[in-house]
């Protein structure tokens, strides 16, 4: 991995990078399980992010993070299942 999985984590997140299975094919077992790791903490931290009501630019801008990581989750799980 060239970057820690905390630092690809938040940049999956911030919508830097994406992941697609080429990608991951690069990645060693256990980079992708820190990477797993790393995701799942960055939802569990952004989930737990309080906004304003009334301001629905950040309330955007949380769910366009949940969902990236969201996808990168998803995409992430079903390589690690069929390259089982």
């Amino acid at each position: 991995m060239a970057a820690p999985a905390w630092k690809s984590a938040a940049d999956l997140a911030d919508g830097y990078l994406t992941l697609n299975s080429v990608m991951l094919k690069k990645f060693l077992p256990q980079e992708l399980v820190a990477l797993q790791a790393e995701l799942e903490r960055a939802a569990r931290e952004t989930r737990g992010t309080i906004v304003a009501q009334d301001d629905a630019d950040a309330g955007q801008k949380k769910n366009r993070r949940l969902l990236r990581i969201s996808q990168a989750l998803t995409v992430l799980q079903a390589f690690r299942i069929r390259g089982k």
